[in-house]
């Protein structure tokens, strides 16, 4: 549905003009518009249904408007809602024109203050041509008159802006006619006149703009008692002594919010990764399609930085604003951060002023979306929750590249290409691995250094943490290393370095999942031997469950990657994220481990068969 206040109260529904009935139900339609998706108090809905006092009547008849407005919406009645001590209509802010207008005019001020001129002039223009009439024509009463009388001057502003913007673009002889009319019409706005004596002036016409200048002074005189202001007395004394220019001052080429660049610092350490790469840079849609590029996988696989390398190889194809945004879905000790927060976030990066960036979310998307429009700008969302935290926060047009990364697989989110990041070959961990921990050391021991790799799991946030501890203890020999690493059940705690660790990674996507996500996990990590494979008729003998339930959490694992498959069905760990389930084995799991106690899944394999 669209409502329309700014000229006559209008409502459409599928492209048909709705019914709105009476007066009552017109007034109060329009004060629930006013304050969208939030509650309207009864008392406030009162005072703008009746001019006078209102009748001992007057909560029933209120009681009957809002029944008669619902049944004009037809089978979009549900949108006026009883909430509290009020109602409340459930629209969006977009589809109220004058709020679109709120927005539209908001944003020309931002780009027009970043030197996007033709942005704002664009902006403008289509928030002016939302008004058809006089705001909320034939609502009158004081209460609609007051809330006019303020859309009217909003207008006026933006007019004024407008044109002063038009002015500096070198248009002047085009203004003209319409500051005339609006002088006319608002004699005394100095602003006004403001405009169209420096208009005048750039069409040689200096005597016109001296002279519209003293008629603006005698009526300031006349009707008020006062003098011009210093702005515009400043004006007439710059043209009385021809101290400005006949013509708008150059404008500089436009560009970005100072063409502003956030991405984090591409690591000298990168390693492999070019097939990603190649597949990631050749997905760009055609068209008017956003690009958005997801970059999916288990903790500690290098999704970040394969993410920042891959921005600042597309870096150049974006010169408006390079953005980059860590939203925290899997962040120790912290919440994922809400949309609203983001797009606060977003906004500031891209230029805004904090008075700017409206308080509500839908807003300040449509706002975002307002600033990127028609610019090329680079956005990295890392570390996202789900497809639920990076909707809200997704640029509206095809100019814009987007790319994503998250330890869930984004299935949800239409229009986007993903990549699923594996593990590195046995090659890359072992490059990775010599790269940090020095060739000197490692070069003539490639033997020891694919076995450090492997026990890793040729995980790269693993390798990198043990080639940085090789480093830094040039009295330790590879076989040190090798030693420490052996002992399943001290692995994880060896690597560990600073403030970073594979556990602490592993125990964060934990804690993401559900009870039952949880206890499967649990169960499986104690039962399974390292690199068995299992399926969903296994998982169900261990979990006491129907096998689609069975089946369903597996799957969802899978979707968070602490599951691995190689072959449709068949399901088995990575072996240090099973170390990690292990140590989980103490926390609550109904009694499951008892039952099996921890045995080898080929035992329970056993079990299930003879079930059979």
């Amino acid at each position: 549905m669209y409502f329309k206040l700014l000229g006559t109260l209008r409502v459409q529904h599928d492209g048909q003009r709705v019914d709105l009935g009476g007066l009552r139900q017109q007034r109060l339609l329009v004060m629930l518009l006013l304050d969208a998706d939030k509650v309207v108090s009864a008392d406030r809905l009162l005072e703008a249904m009746w001019d006078a006092e209102p009748p001992v009547t007057a909560r029933r008849q209120l009681h009957n408007a809002v029944a008669a407005l619902r049944r004009s919406f037809g089978a979009a009645k549900h949108i006026v809602v009883k909430d509290g001590p009020g109602y409340r209509i459930t629209v969006a802010a977009q589809d109220v024109d004058a709020h679109r207008f709120t927005t539209m005019a908001a944003a020309a001020s931002a780009a027009a203050a970043t030197g996007r001129t033709a942005a704002a002039v664009e902006l403008l223009e289509a928030a002016l041509a939302l008004w058809d009439g006089p705001a909320l024509s034939g609502l009158n009463s004081p209460v609609f008159e007051i809330v006019a009388a303020r859309f009217e001057e909003n207008r006026l502003s933006a007019t004024e802006r407008l044109i002063g913007l038009r002015l500096d673009g070198g248009d002047a002889a085009a203004v003209v006619p319409q500051l005339g009319e609006l002088v006319s019409r608002h004699p005394l706005r100095e602003e006004t006149r403001k405009l169209l004596m420096l208009a005048l002036h750039r069409c040689g016409r200096t005597a016109d703009a001296l002279n519209a200048y003293e008629q603006g002074r005698r009526l300031l005189r006349d009707e008020l008692g006062v003098d011009p202001g210093a702005s515009l007395r400043e004006l007439y004394e710059r043209i009385l002594r021809d101290d400005l220019p006949r013509r708008a001052p150059a404008k500089a080429a436009e560009t970005a919010p100072g063409g502003r660049s956030f991405l984090p610092y591409d690591t000298a350490h990168f390693t492999g990764r070019a097939d990603e790469l190649r597949f990631l840079t050749g997905c760009r849609p055609a068209g008017t399609a956003l690009s958005i590029l997801a970059i999916d996988g288990m903790a500690g696989v290098g999704k970040t930085t394969l993410a920042v390398r891959l921005a600042h190889q597309l870096a150049h194809g974006f010169p408006a604003a390079h953005l980059f945004v860590d939203l925290h879905g899997h962040t120790a000790g912290q919440e994922p951060l809400e949309p609203g927060a983001v797009l606060e976030r977003l906004l500031l990066d891209f230029g805004l002023a904090p008075a700017q960036i409206p308080r509500d979310t839908g807003q300040r998307a449509a706002r975002w979306r307002a600033e990127v429009a028609e610019r090329r700008v680079l956005v990295v969302l890392d570390n996202a929750l789900d497809a639920g935290q990076v909707r809200p926060l997704l640029p509206g047009t095809g100019k814009a590249q987007v790319i994503i990364t998250s330890r869930r697989r984004l299935a949800g989110l239409d229009g986007v290409t993903s990549r699923s990041l594996d593990v590195f070959p046995p090659r890359d961990a072992a490059a990775l691995f010599t790269r940090v921990a020095g060739a000197d050391r490692t070069a003539h021991r490639p033997d020891a250094v694919a076995e450090v790799v492997a026990l890793c799991g040729h995980l790269p946030l693993a390798v990198g943490i043990a080639a940085w501890r090789f480093h830094n203890r040039p009295a330790w020999s590879l076989e040190d290393l090798v030693f420490r690493l052996r002992d399943p059940a001290a692995r994880l705690a060896e690597l560990r370095l600073g403030d970073r660790s594979v556990a602490s990674q592993f125990e964060v996507s934990y804690r993401n999942l559900s009870a039952g996500q949880q206890r499967l996990l649990r169960v499986l990590g104690c039962t399974a031997h390292p690199g068995e494979e299992f399926d969903a008729g296994t998982a169900a003998l261990l979990l006491d469950q129907p096998v689609p339930e069975a089946e369903r959490l597996l799957e969802e694992l899978f979707d968070a990657h602490l599951l691995r498959q190689r072959a449709a069905g068949r399901y088995h760990f990575h072996d240090l994220v099973q170390e990690h389930a292990r140590t989980k084995a103490d926390e609550p799991d109904d009694g499951l481990l008892t039952k099996f106690g921890r045995t080898t899944l080929p035992a329970v394999t056993k079990v299930e068969c003879r079930l059979g």
